[in-house]
């Protein structure tokens, strides 16, 4: 993902304008929900079921669901899009007065085959109401993903100065593909380009002060590989704004640029603000299967092309609620793939996601540390989505429930029902409880709240945590408490968690999460002989005959597999 080296305000902006007066003077605002228009495709059942499910959760109105019929492939061209999705959607807003202007019909086309929109000689865009109309377009699986690029729309290129001269080439932002969901939010404005990207009046930094800034939507994607993974996107953010989200915060920060590694590095910062306890890798590789890698919460990483590392485990899942963000410039070209980013996180649990459908370069794509902090600042996943990334008219979509607040409850809302009725993701309200008042100085408060949380939520993660201080204290571990495995746990933190063990003078017991881990066969493929093998060293150094004799023909085995 190169980085851009043109400026902002090189990109083209819209077209004129014209000025003075409103459409919607004097109406009221509904609730946030009730302003949510959702559209699906007619000619996809679980379109329809998606869109219904989301509706029913948020008590969103049945007069807000938009259906018509639309190609059901993910990628259309220009001339499809145009005409099965964007003018159809623009006559439908337009004609139920959700945004300013009508669809003259006397009017041809654009030469692109979007259907014009007019407006009042007094409309004044600066006065718009279509973002208090629209607090969310919401496409639902099914909903069309992303637009080709047609050369022949492209602009044209000038002549060599001599016949000797290179060919001229296009710049990387002269393209026009692009993700349906960034066209989308231009719906309501006349006339926009169609190449390169239009400057996001939404984005938390953004200077540019265009006349239509009003006029622009935030759109949404509710999507994934099946249906059910994209109703399920609905029901973690809504079980997480119930019980509130716990967890730990994973941030993988070795990539191409400096520019990514220091946005990933402001998330692990910020994260620990938050109170997370924050597990940071630096280098190129991906977070391992053989790392502990329980309840992430909070995931920021990059640069693979393909999902990898922990994820790979096929008991992994995220917590309910989780954030979860992949950098990479393919991350979104199919959402019905295991291997591209964006679907694959939704697959494995996470709530909200961001992606890119084609090349987006990396100053243009969604910035992860945005995205957290005004998530941090109460803001929903929706709005922190928008307010995250530079431009419009690109590659860009956010998949997830825009209402979504991962942090509405807070986590003295969490200590608090824990005391009465703990969860086995209990531990880790109590860690961040715990982080917090470390934060703020009050470490007999910290003190107070470490010893409540191990009444409330025994379990491996809590023991590791345990341990973790003592050694880093004594170089010795004398007080681990005697290993649970909840269900939260997984072979990274058993794995971690008996290497600690051995560093620490207990090899004992780090025998026993061995044990555990080969003879309740929870290695990943990948990492099964690398572990059954360190296990088999340390039993030959314990003179463990029983456990050597039991692990050596499974290492064996281990080693003629190709």
């Amino acid at each position: 993902m190169p980085r851009v080296k043109k400026c902002l305000a090189s990109l083209i902006v819209c077209a004129e304008i014209l000025t003075a007066g409103t459409l919607f003077a004097g109406e009221i605002s509904l609730p946030e929900n009730e302003r949510v228009i959702v559209v699906a495709n007619a000619a996809d059942p679980d379109s329809l079921l998606v869109a219904k499910h989301y509706m029913q959760a948020r008590k969103i109105p049945e007069a807000n669901l938009i259906a018509f019929a639309m190609p059901t492939a993910e990628t259309l061209s220009w001339k499809d899009f145009s005409e099965s999705v964007f003018s159809p959607l623009r006559r439908e807003l337009t004609t139920r007065g959700l945004i300013d202007g009508k669809v003259p019909e006397q009017i041809r086309p654009d030469q692109y085959g979007r259907a014009p929109i007019a407006f009042p000689q007094n409309f004044n865009p600066k006065n718009s109401k279509n973002q208090e109309n629209i607090s969310f377009l919401v496409l639902c699986r099914g909903v069309p993903l992303r637009i080709a690029n047609e050369p022949a729309f492209q602009p044209p290129l000038p002549e060599p100065k001599t016949p000797e001269s290179p060919k001229p080439k296009h710049g990387p932002l002269d393209v026009n593909c692009a993700s349906v969901d960034s066209e989308l939010a231009l719906i309501g404005i006349p006339e926009t380009p169609i190449n390169g990207a239009i400057p996001n009046p939404f984005f938390k930094k953004n200077t540019t002060n265009q006349p239509t800034e009003k006029m622009f939507l935030r759109v949404a994607r509710l999507d994934g590989i099946t249906p059910k993974d994209a109703t399920a996107l609905v029901d973690r953010a809504i079980s997480a704004e119930r019980d509130g989200l716990m967890g730990r915060a994973y941030i993988d920060i070795g990539g191409p640029h400096a520019q990514g590694d220091q946005w990933l590095n402001a998330c692990a910062a910020q994260a620990g603000l938050l109170g997370f306890d924050v597990t940071a890798e630096k280098t190129r590789a991906l977070m391992s299967a053989e790392n502990r890698y329980d309840a992430p919460a909070l995931y920021f990483g990059w640069y693979s092309r393909n999902v990898g590392g922990f994820f790979l485990d096929p008991n992994f899942r995220f917590p309910p609620g989780a954030i979860a963000i992949h950098i990479h410039s393919f991350s979104a070209t199919s959402m019905r793939s295991r291997n591209d980013w964006a679907p694959g996180l939704v697959a494995r649990g996470a709530a909200a996601t961001v992606g890119n459908v084609y090349e987006p370069y990396l100053g243009l794509t969604h910035m992860p540390q945005i995205f957290l902090a005004e998530l941090a600042e109460g803001k929903s996943a929706g709005e922190a989505a928008a307010n995250a990334i530079p431009v419009l008219s690109w590659q860009g979509v956010f998949v997830g429930d825009p209402l979504y607040r991962p942090f509405k409850k807070s986590v003295e809302e969490q200590i608090a029902e824990a005391a009465t009725s703990p969860s086995r993701l209990s531990q880790y309200a109590f860690f961040r409880a715990r982080n917090l008042a470390e934060n703020d100085g009050d470490l007999g408060k910290a003190r107070k709240i470490e010893k409540q949380g191990i009444l409330f939520a025994p379990g491996l993660a809590q023991s590791f945590e345990e341990a973790q201080k003592e050694y880093n204290a004594t170089g010795t571990i004398k007080n681990f408490r005697k290993i649970r495995l909840p269900e939260m746990e997984n072979p990274g933190l058993m794995i971690d968690s008996a290497r600690l063990l051995n560093r620490g003078g207990n090899a004992p017991l780090a025998l026993e999460i061995y044990s555990q881990l080969i003879d309740g066969n929870l290695i990943p493929a990948a990492l099964r002989e690398k572990i059954i093998r360190e296990a088999y060293e340390l039993a030959r150094s314990r003179a463990d005959s029983a456990r050597m004799n039991r692990w050596l023909p499974l290492l064996q085995s281990s080693e003629k597999k190709p």
